[in-house]
């Protein structure tokens, strides 16, 4: 929470005091304040605040329609409902409006704070996520084609010719990542590529396409699965696991990057060589 921007909004100037000497307390600096809806509008775009306590009542009119107002022109800012009222219909409205948090007066210091750690997390973790997710991926497919097929293994960054698409090779496998936040591992690789390493992982020549196929189906898995652990060991709180592989066979099949933030390699063996493609997105967040 170091280095949060907070602006008060109440229509009391005790609440303001009890709040800022609350929000100092664990370290975070107060910006702002106002009394006002117009007010804290105006100064919430001039001074973009990444936290923003807002009443909910308000001479001008209510801390709904402010923070409505406000998240219109701020998207990245969070607010948290402060009133005195614990009303259904106005926390329902609240979460419409795209508030995050809805706290009843007199507010408790460690609610308060509990409160803001819970909502800035998910920013933490995504960045350590958006830090850590290429190594641990580059780290999966390389130690399971070292200890399964051996030779020369080489990972080599790859620019996409087209934005966001690729043509398949033949054979194009993808697994998405859920958890506290969402990742997805793509493989696309020719079917001989698929059926040279099928065979040499179980010394068996007679292996078939369809097998080589499933075999692909698997690895695609298995390497997402040992990233999430990777992930999950440096903070638990991810919480990634893996969905059900999902299959696609045709080489005039294109595949769809979208516009995650993603990585695209080229992993080459002595077997033939795959493409890549991981990517990582900021998950939704929840009310508090």
């Amino acid at each position: 929470m170091k280095n949060l921007r907070v602006m008060i909004v109440d229509d009391s100037t005790f609440s303001i005091a009890v709040l800022r000497k609350m929000l100092e307390k664990v370290g975070l600096e107060v910006v702002a304040t106002a009394l006002n809806m117009n007010d804290a509008i105006e100064k919430a775009k001039e001074i973009k605040p990444d936290l923003i306590t807002m009443d909910m009542t308000l001479p001008d009119g209510n801390g709904i329609e402010c923070s409505r107002e406000i998240l219109k022109q701020l998207k990245e800012s969070k607010i948290i409902a402060i009133s005195s009222m614990m009303d259904e219909e106005i926390i329902e409205k609240a979460k419409n409006a795209g508030i995050k948090a809805y706290l009843q007066k007199p507010v408790d210091a460690d609610g308060l704070k509990a409160a803001i750690e819970k909502l800035f997390a998910g920013e933490e973790l995504y960045q350590i996520l958006q830090d850590n997710y290429e190594e641990a991926f580059k780290e999966s497919v390389f130690t399971f084609l070292k200890n399964e097929i051996g030779g020369e293994v080489e990972l080599e960054n790859y620019q996409l010719k087209y934005k966001g698409v690729r043509k398949s090779s033949g054979v194009s496998v993808a697994v998405g990542m859920i958890g506290r936040h969402r990742g997805r591992l793509i493989i696309d690789m020719s079917g001989d590529t698929a059926l040279n390493m099928v065979k040499k992982i179980l010394q068996d020549e007679s292996q078939t396409l369809e097998e080589a196929i499933q075999f692909l189906s698997e690895f695609a898995n298995v390497i997402a699965g040992n990233a999430c652990s990777l992930l999950n060991g440096l903070n638990r709180s991810f919480g990634l696991r893996v969905s059900p592989p999902t299959v696609i066979i045709g080489e005039d099949i294109t595949i769809s990057i979208g516009d995650m933030d993603s990585k695209s390699f080229m992993i080459k063996t002595d077997l033939g060589e795959s493409f890549m493609n991981i990517g990582v997105q900021k998950g939704d967040e929840s009310w508090i």
